[in-house]
């Protein structure tokens, strides 16, 4: 089976007042389509670094991010951004939820940069029917809960029909209730609807939900 996502040779180097750390440090990393892979490690092991890299959303400093076993390194910055669009979700631990738009317009606007907005609209109601938001079609970020918003992060990231999700730390802000309907939801689009996810998490109990844990340590698999 070839990966859905893998990288090969993986660096990333950052550099601070003179000193240099090797966030990501020659890794090689594959997942296959339909896993549930969480990436944990200590603070500054280099989580969040290898899901942006896997994601698209930074480059590496040196080797190569397998996308749909497609190489992305040769990739503009605009085929990259239509690759994301079209083939990936996104799910970040502060929402990224647009704050002058209602939960249906934050929904709708990825589907409506390759759709009509009637289509758009269409579609969003449906996945926000599905994950119990209907009743919260108008509401803002500001009047939605912690949970809600990340429900609505979800729904966003689903619009387009994703491969893959990249969720970096979505639990973190959220309350215990909240963040196992998170989860579940995760789960349950992981196995039913067999979408590739890709999370980042601190919490150890959150593994129970993955099929597979990658380990970090300093920027190398621990």
């Amino acid at each position: 089976m070839e990966p859905i996502v893998a990288c090969k040779n993986l660096f990333k180097v950052y550099h601070s007042g003179g000193s240099s750390v090797k966030a990501v440090n020659d890794l090689i990393v594959s997942v296959n389509q339909g896993e549930f892979v969480m990436i944990t490690g200590r603070n500054g092991s280099g989580k969040s670094t290898l899901l942006h890299l896997l994601a698209l959303l930074d480059q590496p400093d040196k080797g190569e991010v397998f996308v749909l076993n497609e190489p992305t390194s040769h990739l503009s910055e605009a085929k990259k951004m239509d690759f994301r669009l079209r083939q990936l979700g996104y799910i970040f631990q502060e929402y990224a939820l647009i704050a002058e738009l209602s939960a249906l317009e934050n929904v709708m606007l990825p589907s409506m940069m390759l759709n009509t907005s009637q289509v758009a609209k269409k579609k969003a109601l449906d996945i926000l029917d599905k994950l119990e938001l209907s009743n919260k079609l108008n509401r803002l970020p500001s009047e939605l809960s912690g949970g809600e918003q990340q429900r609505v992060a979800i729904a966003r990231a689903l619009i387009n029909d994703p491969k893959v999700i990249f969720a970096d730390e979505p639990t973190a802000n959220l309350d215990t209730v909240s963040s196992k309907h998170i989860l579940e939801i995760f789960k349950a689009l992981n196995e039913k609807e067999n979408i590739t996810i890709i999370m980042v998490t601190h919490e150890p109990e959150e593994l129970f939900y993955a099929s597979r844990q990658i380990k970090l340590s300093d920027g190398r698999l621990a």
